[in-house]
């Protein structure tokens, strides 16, 4: 993170997605470095989602010491297929603040319960997705949720194998899929 090489193989991507304007979710925040990213290309609100109360207090932190990115919200819940105690649900995260244009979304396996509970917002809006995947099942569950909302097949984008991050898993990789509002690249 500090050289600069922190999921370095999604930042072209990434800047293609989040174009100036465009609102964002960041699900499954961590300490915030996605979020403070998404609010500096874009300049526009950002929701992050953190379930982990001493991780989402450093991320809150973290927001603080970073004022001028513009609004940069923490939400300490975790993101599921249905909204209750503790959980909300994308559509209803969308409801509360704001229809996003870009989801950036790791969140350890729960990827497709996240989904599972999209279902007016990516049915509708379409929003520009980069979901990392944590397992076989779970990419195959949210390829299968993803095309059915009309999605395009995303772009798979592998680890790097050179400075390789510690991923604890065997399949772990992100899917990028475009939104309605834009393309990749344009």
């Amino acid at each position: 993170m500090f050289l600069g090489l922190y999921e370095v193989e999604l930042a072209r991507l990434l800047r293609a997605l989040a174009y100036p304007g465009a609102k964002s979710f960041d699900v499954g925040g961590n300490i915030g470095y996605d979020a403070l990213v998404l609010a500096k290309l874009t300049g526009a609100p950002v929701v992050t989602v953190e379930c982990d109360a001493d991780v989402a207090d450093k991320l809150r932190a973290n927001v603080a010491r970073n004022p001028s990115l513009g609004p940069i919200l923490v939400e300490e819940r975790f993101v599921s297929s249905e909204s209750a105690e503790g959980a909300i649900t994308l559509d209803d995260l969308a409801a509360t603040h704001f229809v996003p244009d870009v989801i950036k979304m790791d969140i350890e396996g729960g990827e497709a319960d996240a989904i599972r509970g999209a279902s007016k917002l990516l049915g509708s809006r379409r929003p520009a997705l980069v979901v990392e995947v944590h397992g076989e099942q779970v990419e195959w569950e949210c390829l299968e949720l993803l095309r059915a909302a009309g999605y395009p097949p995303p772009i798979v984008i592998e680890p790097r194998r050179w400075l390789p991050e510690h991923r604890p898993l065997a399949h772990n990789r992100w899917l990028v899929l475009k939104g309605a509002a834009r393309s990749l690249g344009s």
